[in-house]
């Protein structure tokens, strides 16, 4: 009996899938960041990392003159990416991304860092099967040079500009 016993636990263990966990927390159980976007969030796929990002246009912007002090002729046309700090999201940014555009007279761009907001969580360093980790040099999607390469990537993107504003 003792034998039948441990055999049907074995079985038992065998039939539940393994759930996927990131930081402890079973990823089945996340609702889908498409699903709790707003309709002006955006999402860009960089090294297996999905990013979610908001963008500000000064173009068809209907601030009003008399809200700002600065007139047109002083405005700097570079883009700006606003870097929010630990345990923030593009959230905290939605009071002054228009504004901001307005004042630069340029796009304004908001994006969820790695484990925060929207962005997807990844498991980091990958399972040994994975094929990320048959490179040596995988980068942390956590670190601060992924933060630094998501950030040149989003230069790119807005207008191909080689300078920034960079707020955070």
């Amino acid at each position: 009996n003792q034998l039948l016993d441990i055999g049907r636990q074995i079985k038992q263990k065998k039939k539940k899938k393994k759930k996927k966990t990131v930081a402890g927390i079973d990823q089945d159980e996340l609702l889908d960041p498409l699903l709790l976007a707003d309709p002006d969030s955006c999402f860009f796929e960089f090294m297996g990392v999905s990013i979610h990002h908001k963008i500000s246009s000064a173009e068809g912007d209907q601030w009003e003159e008399s809200k700002c002090s600065s007139s047109r002729s002083c405005r700097l046309g570079l883009p700006m990416i606003l870097l929010h700090g630990f345990g923030a999201t593009v959230f905290s940014w939605r009071k002054v991304m228009k504004p901001l555009a307005h004042l630069v007279g340029s796009s304004v761009l908001a994006f969820d860092r790695p484990a925060f907001g929207l962005t997807s969580r990844v498991d980091y360093p990958p399972k040994p099967s994975s094929a990320l980790m048959a490179a040596s040099t995988h980068l942390s999607p956590y670190s601060t040079a992924f933060s630094s390469l998501v950030t040149l990537s989003f230069m790119d993107k807005l207008k191909g500009s080689d300078k920034a504003i960079l707020v955070g």
